[in-house]
C-alpha cells in the first residue's frame, strides 16, 4: 500500500507511527511537509524526528505536489484543511485522481464563545469536502466534549469518524530516585497561557492536606509573574517551584521523577506531555477537555477530572497522594508500547483498510443550528 501524508511540517507527535508505518511488508511512504521543523519548535529544543524509511518531500514543487496527489491507488491523508496550505492544495490536486482521501484532524469541539463561529466554519467544509473523504481520523475522539460529538455535528458520518492519537517516542531513562525526604512531587509542563488553567491546578494544590507534597511547574508564558503572585496569596509559594524551561532532555527527567504530571487545560486537541510522561511510567491526571484523556484508564494509569473543577481535580491530586500504587518500571514498559509506533501504525493501517472495505454510505444532509444545540448537549451528562 502507498501512503501519502500531508503536514505543514515533520511533525515530532507523529513521526513514530510514520516510520513504522514505512517498516510494514509492502508499504511504500510520502511525507510532504512544508518545511522540516520550524523555528519556534527549533528554539525549544525538538531535534529533527527521525523518518526511517519514509520517503521525505520538503517544499514539494507544484510538478511534485500533483504527482504524488494523484498516484493511483494511494492513500492521502491531510492534516487539517483549515489553516495548512499544503494539505489544502494537495486535496485539491487530489480531486478527480483514483486515491483514497482520509481526513486527519484534532478536536475541534472548545466550549465557550468560539464554538458557534468554528462550528460554521468546520460545517462548511464538510459540506464541501466530506463527499470526497473515506473517512476521518480524530485525535481527542471519545466523550461529551470529544472530536465525535463535533464534526459529527458539522455532517462527517459518525460511523466514519474514528479514534486516533498523537505518538511520540519514548526516552530511556534510569528508575528515579525517589525525593530524599520522601515527600509527592507533582509536575506541570507548558504553556503558562490561560488555556491552560494553571491557576486552577494552584487553587487545588493549595487544598491538598498533604505539607510534604510539592508542585513543579515547568514552562513560561504571559501569565508568570500572575501565577508566581498567585501563589503567594494562597500561602504556598513555599512549595511551588517555577521553572522557565529546560532542554527536552531534562523536562523527560523531571518527568520520571515526578508522583503525577497535571494537565487541567480548559481545552487542548490533544496534549503530548500525557504521552511522554505515561511512557517514562509517571501516570497523569488531565481534565475531561483534553484530547488525551482518551488513553487515560481511571485507576491503572492515572485520572480525568472535570475541567475547570477545583474541588475535583483536588479528589484526584488526593487519590494519587494517598491511594495510587504502581509500579513505574511496568507502567513504562506497558505505555510505552500501547503507544508506540508500532502499535499506532497497525491501528491506522487497520481502520484504514476497514473504511477503503466499506461501500459509500449516502452522505447526510446539511446541519442546522438545531441540529447543532441537540448534538452538542446530547449525553452531557455521559462520561
Amino acid at each position: 500500500m502507498t501512503y501519502v501524508f500531508w503536514h505543514s511540517y515533520l511533525m515530532f507527535h507523529q513521526a513514530p507511527y510514520i516510520r513504522a508505518l514505512a517498516e510494514l511488508p509492502g508499504n511504500t511512504v510520502h511525507w510532504c511537509v512544508t518545511e522540516d521543523v520550524p523555528a519556534y519548535y527549533r528554539g525549544r529544543g525538538y531535534p529533527l524526528p527521525d523518518t526511517g524509511q519514509v520517503r521525505v518531500h520538503i517544499a514539494p514543487t507544484p510538478e511534485q505536489l500533483a504527482d504524488l496527489a494523484r498516484l493511483p491507488g494511494s492513500v492521502q491523508v491531510f492534516f487539517g484543511l483549515r489553516g495548512f496550505a499544503l494539505p489544502l492544495a494537495a486535496f485539491k490536486a487530489s480531486l478527480g485522481a483514483p486515491v483514497h482521501r482520509f481526513l486527519m484532524t484534532e478536536n475541534r469541539y472548545e466550549p465557550g464563545a468560539r464554538l458557534l463561529p468554528r462550528w460554521l466554519l468546520y460545517t462548511w467544509d464538510a459540506l464541501r469536502y466530506r463527499r470526497h473523504l473515506r473517512g476521518v481520523f480524530c485525535i481527542g475522539h471519545s466523550g461529551r466534549y470529544g472530536g465525535t460529538r463535533f464534526f459529527s455535528a458539522c455532517g462527517y458520518p459518525r460511523d466514519r469518524i474514528v479514534p486516533f492519537l498523537h505518538v511520540v517516542d519514548g526516552a530511556p531513562l534510569p528508575p528515579a530516585t525517589p525525593p530524599p525526604d520522601g515527600h509527592k512531587e507533582i509536575l506541570y509542563v507548558g504553556q503558562l497561557i490561560p488555556r491552560k488553567r494553571v491557576d486552577l491546578l494552584l487553587q487545588a494544590f493549595s487544598r491538598l492536606d498533604e505539607p510534604r507534597a510539592r508542585l513543579r511547574i515547568i514552562g513560561k508564558g504571559p501569565l508568570e509573574q500572575d501565577l508566581q503572585s498567585l501563589a503567594r496569596q494562597l500561602g504556598i509559594a513555599g512549595r511551588v517551584s517555577f521553572v522557565p524551561g529546560m532542554p527536552n532532555a531534562g523536562i523527560a527527567e523531571a518527568m520520571a521523577a515526578a508522583d503525577a504530571l497535571v494537565l487541567p487545560s480548559r481545552f487542548d486537541g490533544w496534549g503530548a506531555v500525557v504521552n511522554e510522561a505515561l511512557m517514562v511510567g509517571t501516570p497523569v491526571i488531565c481534565s475531561n477537555r483534553c484530547g488525551a484523556s482518551d488513553v487515560i484508564d481511571p485507576g491503572r494509569n492515572g485520572y480525568v477530572f472535570e475541567a475547570g473543577s477545583a474541588p475535583a481535580l483536588l479528589e484526584r491530586l488526593r487519590s494519587v497522594c494517598r491511594d495510587f500504587r504502581w509500579d513505574r518500571a511496568a507502567l513504562a514498559n506497558t505505555e510505552s508500547i500501547r503507544l508506540g509506533g508500532p502499535v499506532a501504525a497497525a491501528r491506522f493501517q487497520h481502520h484504514a483498510l476497514r473504511l477503503l472495505a466499506r461501500r459509500a454510505t449516502r452522505q447526510p444532509t446539511a446541519p442546522t443550528p438545531v441540529a447543532l444545540e441537540r448534538a452538542m448537549h446530547q449525553g452531557e451528562h455521559q462520561p
